[in-house]
């Protein structure tokens, strides 16, 4: 990493730690809905909401990690202060734990109901996975503004 001070390279690699963890999640989440799903829609639910508790909890532990004191995005904060990029970032954690959380509710509150198809499911889950992969492109290029570090990973 750059010259920057040691709390704000540890905070940065907590945040590129969290990322990939996040990213092993939404992988693990990604083979669960590409499962086969006709005759067993319940076990099929189950699988995906088994799955999508790994993703809320990872995105959980990065944003109670990136917000809380000596945080990726508190210590931009500290430097910047608080411009609609670092907000929206603050914001975008608790949309998408929101949204993946609903999901969840929905696959453990109604996987026995057939109106809720796994089409449907699969559309909304990979939505919250495109919106996670933007969230993290989002955080990569704040922390690079903010502290000349790139945590995006290799090439």
């Amino acid at each position: 990493m750059s010259g920057a001070n040691p709390r704000v390279e540890e905070a940065a690699a907590k945040a590129a730690r969290d990322h990939e963890e996040i990213l092993s999640a939404v992988h693990r989440l990604e083979a669960a809905l590409a499962s086969p799903a006709p005759g067993r829609e319940p076990a099929w639910k189950q699988r995906a909401a088994a799955a999508l508790v790994g993703v809320l909890g990872s995105l959980n532990v990065h944003r109670e990690s990136a917000e809380n004191e000596g945080g990726v995005i508190a210590e931009a904060e500290a430097l910047l202060g608080r411009p609609p990029a670092l907000a929206g970032a603050r914001s975008q954690h608790d949309r998408l734990l929101q949204e993946g959380g609903e999901l969840l509710a929905d696959l453990e509150g109604r996987r026995d109901d057939p109106k809720l198809t796994c089409e449907a499911v699969r559309e909304r889950a990979w939505r919250l996975a495109s919106a996670l992969r933007n969230h993290q492109a989002l955080e990569a290029d704040l922390i690079l503004e903010a502290f000349d570090l790139d945590i995006g990973g290799e090439g």
